[in-house]
């Protein structure tokens, strides 16, 4: 498992900014799971008094990427049929984004939730393709949803963050060094923090505290780190996500870094575009397709 986070670099990360406490319902949620015997009804209850959430939980689970037979009609329908531990996991990553995203309508925040969920259900189908237990493929999810919150939080601080990025970027400068420059923290720490207040695993949490230190997480002795790190790389790459989020063609992790990410998932740089064909069938755009 990768190193535990610097104590010391979270205080200085946090100076100034908010971390959004978890929302009620989530802990509501968490108070049901933990009975000997969970109320189905209550927890559907629960997540249906926010129509908002419950409807955009509902069209998630009704979507191609997790390929059910028959349709969700209800918030109840969907914890019988899911089971409630994943509706849970689904609910928190939509929470997260109405959370977040709650009045940030600029063009850059458009940009970076909809690059969110493109990784969200790129890094989740490759999970399904590659035939990856259920747990691991719902993590893909939260981790695609997840991994850039930090960024919605310096954004909220300061309007200049894109062009700041594009800059240092187009440079080949790491995102840490140009974040901690200008912002004085990095938004991998910020949504480290996010996703531990939120109740994600500590595995989802290191993943997100390192998904740029590519050597660090690739040289983990965890085998699950390992993988939902490929994958979420995976998933940036096929996404673009240095494109959609600073208009900018250059990615050094992907071009320094993909021969052992590729290795990690069992596959080489010839199977991309077939990879890509798979998830322009699933409704996905990928730059192969652009």
């Amino acid at each position: 498992m990768a190193q535990a986070i610097d104590m010391l670099a979270i205080e200085q990360a946090l100076n100034g900014f908010t971390i959004p406490p978890q929302p009620e319902i989530l802990q509501h949620i968490q108070q049901q799971l933990d009975l000997p015997e969970p109320n189905v009804k209550r927890i559907a209850a629960l997540i249906n008094l926010d129509i908002g959430i419950a409807g955009f939980t509902l069209k998630v689970v009704n979507s191609a990427f997790f390929g059910l037979r028959q349709k969700i009609t209800s918030v109840e329908h969907a914890c019988k049929f899911l089971g409630v531990n994943r509706v849970l996991k689904l609910v928190r990553s939509v929470l997260l984004r109405f959370t977040l995203a709650e009045g940030q309508n600029d063009k850059f925040s458009l940009k970076l939730w909809a690059s969110a969920l493109q990784s969200a259900n790129i890094a989740m189908t490759l999970a399904k393709h590659f035939n990856l237990a259920q747990d691991m493929q719902d993590d893909c999810y939260s981790l695609g949803l997840f991994h850039n919150a930090g960024i919605a939080l310096i954004h909220q601080q300061t309007a200049q963050y894109e062009h700041v990025m594009q800059q240092g970027l187009l440079a080949q400068r790491p995102y840490s060094e140009i974040e901690e420059q200008h912002f004085a923290t990095c938004h991998e720490v910020l949504g480290y923090l996010i996703a531990e207040s939120w109740g994600l695993t500590p595995v989802l949490c290191n993943v997100i505290a390192y998904h740029h230190s590519p050597a660090l997480m690739l040289g983990s002795d965890s085998e699950t780190e390992k993988q939902l790190f490929a994958l979420l790389k995976l998933a940036e790459h096929f996404s673009g996500e240095c494109r959609q989020l600073f208009n900018i063609s250059l990615d050094p992790e992907w071009e320094q870094h993909s021969g052992a990410i590729l290795d990690v998932l069992e596959i080489e740089a010839l199977q991309l575009p077939e990879l890509a064909e798979l998830l322009h069938r699933a409704q996905i755009t990928t730059i192969y397709s652009v």
